[in-house]
């Protein structure tokens, strides 16, 4: 569906502007068979061949002075990559072509209005509500065609959905509901009655809104909208997954179907996810597999295409460089005597800076002596902080390990267990003598996956994804003891209050960025109070410069994504 609005978007946009300014587009763009032939691509959705070719014709427009066609082109660069999963160099393609349109001038107005509906789109799959939300708006400012306008209003209502901000959101579904040319479509009339429904539903689990999206969904298998089919099944897969398991599960295997029959990769995930969470445990396996297979498949589609869509960039930056150039030769001489006025220019201020800088050095000097004597104080707190982290961490939840390898393996031996006691205590006094962890070697994925297994039983099924050695290959050893240390302490405190039946742990490395999510289906948090072992959590990727996010819904259980760099 979203697919189908992009392109009906880009169709619009580049045909409401004036007689007269159109036709003389249409006559240079008739002349640029380039640009011609990437459209071709672009329909037959063949999009790797229509983005060459859109950055070909990008530069024929840029010799003929042509800014609003070369913006064109750069606009749908944009669109291809974000439909690629490519959403910052779709952000960076739709920014140049912004650069390039003037706001004031009557025809380019239109022509902007795309671009920022593509940058709200690109911003909100990044997960930046607030920011997509003014991009949209400024997409509804610089058109006046009412289609576009009811496009952007119901992206903005959706990014204030996402950002949970439901008044803002249903205001606007219910002002979209009154308009006339929505109600004289039943397609658009069921996509804004299945958002606003989902969305108080949202606000409110206890509210009864089974008739608005049995509506919406009627109204879809009455048009044939696939796309919108695909929409309302999910909406009811969630609405129906706590209070109906045979209706979601019914529900969802008529997702399914869809999402195979709109090849729509990315709902054929999602739609995996709801029926590992659904389905029995044989069939979560199987769902489980076929997730993970579909989801490697992807992952390696979209990387060859980010990967190509930068060569083709690259290819086309360089060879402007080279024209450039010789251009730059030729100012590079005029620039040398203005060159060496400004170092002057720059040698006396530097004098004048340093002599500064030696005057203050004594004040400096002083302020220094103050402050170390009050790092020697929150050096001694720091220490015993330490102390009282490691002990927490290492000896009770070292303990606890002991505990549950005891209660899932009924085979252990009595000298299995003396051992594993003795390396407690080991750790205990090793921890006196200021012992650092070694996980520098190349089978920390081994280590993690044997750690993980001591907590799966008959009660509690664990999940694992992405867990590879050539993940941790660049990580440090601190790094590694970081996530063994917190990956215990969750699955400790899973296994003591979660009272969690499934858990998943998901591993990737995305962006330099190592990635782990956490979810199971315990009863989650009900208040986010951190206790001393989640505060250790916090604290401990703090100090790889990443970042920890609790996600917790008393219903879903409790999700947890870490990230941090890889170095």
């Amino acid at each position: 569906m979203k697919r189908s609005l992009f392109f009906g978007l880009i169709l619009l946009i580049f045909s409401c502007q004036s007689t007269q300014d159109s036709q003389a587009e249409e006559n240079i763009s008739s002349n640029n068979e380039v640009y011609d032939t990437a459209w071709k691509f672009y329909e037959k959705e063949e999009s790797d061949s229509a983005y060459a070719y859109f950055n070909q014709a990008k530069y024929i427009f840029f010799k003929q002075n042509n800014k609003s066609q070369a913006a064109k082109c750069l606009i749908n660069m944009g669109y291809i990559s974000k439909d690629k999963g490519d959403f910052f160099g779709s952000q960076e393609l739709t920014i140049e072509a912004i650069k390039l349109l003037n706001s004031k001038e009557k025809d380019k107005r239109e022509i902007l209005s795309s671009a920022y509906n593509s940058l709200g789109q690109s911003t909100h799959n990044l997960g930046n509500y607030k920011e997509a939300i003014h991009y949209y708006k400024k997409a509804i400012e610089y058109s006046t065609d009412e289609t576009v306008f009811i496009i952007n209003e119901n992206n903005i209502a959706n990014s204030y959905r996402y950002n949970e901000q439901f008044d803002e959101a249903i205001e606007i579904y219910q002002d979209l509901l009154k308009n006339k040319k929505i109600i004289e479509s039943p397609k658009e009339y069921a996509r804004v009655l299945d958002n606003l429904g989902y969305t108080k539903w949202l606000q409110n689990k206890h509210l009864n809104v089974e008739e608005d999206l049995n509506k919406a969904l009627t109204i879809r298998l009455n048009e044939n909208d696939l796309w919108g089919q695909n929409a309302s099944y999910a909406h009811l897969i969630d609405y129906y997954s706590n209070v109906d398991y045979k209706k979601a599960l019914d529900y969802a295997y008529k997702r399914k179907k869809i999402a195979f029959e709109n090849n729509s990769v990315d709902d054929q995930l999602e739609v995996y996810q709801q029926l590992i969470l659904l389905e029995n445990p044989t069939n979560s396996k199987k769902n489980f597999e076929a997730y993970q297979k579909l989801n490697d498949s992807i992952q390696l589609v979209r990387s060859k295409s980010k990967n190509q869509f930068a060569l083709v960039r690259y290819d086309s930056e360089k060879n402007k460089a080279d024209f450039l150039k010789a251009e730059a030769e030729n100012e590079k001489k005029k620039n040398d005597i203005l060159r060496l006025y400004i170092l002057i220019g720059l040698l006396v201020v530097l004098f004048g800076f340093a002599y500064f800088l030696y005057r203050k050095r004594k004040q400096k000097l002083e302020q220094e002596k103050v402050l170390l004597e009050q790092e020697k104080v929150l050096e001694v707190k720091k220490t015993e902080l330490k102390y009282s982290k490691k002990v927490h961490d290492k000896v009770a939840n070292g303990i606890y390990h002991v505990m549950s390898d005891i209660e899932n393996q009924s085979e252990l031996k009595r000298e299995e267990i003396l051992d594993k006691l003795e390396l407690v205590y080991e750790i205990s006094r090793d921890i006196s003598y200021e012992k650092i962890d070694n996980y520098q070697q190349d089978n920390f994925a081994d280590i993690l996956s044997q750690l993980l297994s001591s907590y799966d039983s008959e009660q509690v099924k664990i999940f694992l994804i992405g867990n590879e050695n050539s993940i941790w290959k660049k990580a440090s050893a601190n790094a590694k003891t970081e996530v063994f240390l917190v990956l215990q302490e969750l699955l400790t405190n899973m296994k003591k209050h979660s009272e969690a039946s499934r858990v998943i742990l998901n591993f990737k490395e995305e962006n330099q960025q190592i990635i782990i999510n956490y979810s199971d289906n315990g009863i989650g948090i009900s208040e986010l109070k951190l206790k001393n072992g989640l505060k250790n959590t916090v604290s401990r990727i703090s100090s790889l410069n990443g970042d920890v996010i609790f996600e917790t819904e008393n219903i879903n259980g409790l999700k947890i994504i870490i990230t941090f760099p890889i170095s």
